[in-house]
C-alpha cells in the first residue's frame, strides 16, 4: 500500500532570510540617506530664511529638523520631523493681526531687559523689578507706560540702566527723581510674513524621489 508524500525542504543556515535582508539593506539605504540629505537642505536653507529675515541666530538654530529612526538606523520608512522650538513662531510664517485688551505695551528703547537680551514684558515689569509704572496719558497720542529713577543729569544722557531702575527713587541718591516712558500702547498689531519654511519644505520633499533613486543607483 502506497503511502502519503511528503517533502520537506529546510534552510538550517537561513540563507534564505539573510538574501532577503541583503535585498532590502540597498532600499533601506537609499531611502534613508535621501530623506537624510533633504532634511539637511530644509534645516539650512530654513535657518538663513530667518537670519535673512532679522532675527537672531538663537531664533535660527531653535528651527529643527530631525530624522527617524535615530542613532544611523537605515529603513525604507525614514522620515523627518520639521519643527521651530518657539511655539508662536508660525506668527512669522503666515502673519497676523494681534490685538490688545484693550492696549499691547511695545518696549521703547529704555526698557528693561532680562536673560538673553530679550526685553522684560510690561506684565512682569512689577516682579522683575521690584517698583510700579505709572500711566502717561497723552491727549491724541498713544499711551505710555513709565518708571520712576533719580539721576543726575549726566548720567541721564546715557539712558536708563536696570539697576536703576530696581534703585527707583532712590531717596539716598544723587540727582533729580523723574518719569522715564518704557512702553508703548497699541490697540493691534500686524504682523507681515517674515518666514518662508513651508515653502522651503515643500521644494525640498519634491526632491526625495530623485535623490532616492541616484543614491539607490550608487549602493
Amino acid at each position: 500500500m502506497a503511502g502519503n508524500l511528503r517533502i520537506t525542504v529546510s534552510d538550517p543556515s537561513d540563507a534564505w532570510v539573510k538574501a532577503m535582508r541583503d535585498k532590502y539593506k540597498p532600499i533601506a539605504k537609499a531611502a534613508t540617506r535621501a530623506v537624510v540629505q533633504v532634511a539637511d537642505s530644509i534645516k539650512a536653507e530654513g535657518r538663513a530664511d530667518i537670519i535673512s529675515a532679522g532675527f537672531s541666530r538663537r531664533w535660527a538654530n531653535a528651527f529643527r529638523v530631525n530624522v527617524y529612526p535615530k542613532g544611523g538606523v537605515v529603513s525604507v520608512d525614514a522620515a523627518a520631523l520639521v519643527y521651530h522650538k518657539v511655539p508662536y513662531a508660525d506668527v512669522f510664517e503666515t502673519g497676523a493681526r494681534i490685538a490688545g485688551s484693550p492696549y499691547l505695551w511695545l518696549p521703547l528703547p529704555d526698557a528693561p531687559r532680562g536673560r538673553g537680551g530679550a526685553s522684560i514684558p510690561a506684565s512682569q515689569y512689577r516682579l522683575k523689578v521690584g517698583h510700579p509704572l505709572y500711566a502717561i496719558k497723552r491727549p491724541g497720542k498713544a499711551p505710555l507706560l513709565g518708571a520712576n529713577i533719580k539721576s543726575t543729569a549726566a548720567r541721564s544722557q546715557k539712558g536708563v540702566s536696570l539697576s536703576q531702575l530696581k534703585r527707583g527713587r532712590n531717596p539716598s541718591g544723587r540727582g533729580t527723581v523723574r518719569l522715564v516712558p518704557l512702553y508703548v500702547g497699541v490697540r493691534q498689531v500686524d504682523i507681515k510674513q517674515k518666514f518662508h519654511l513651508r515653502a522651503i519644505t515643500k521644494v525640498n520633499a519634491a526632491r526625495i524621489a530623485s535623490l532616492y533613486y541616484r543614491n539607490f543607483l550608487d549602493e
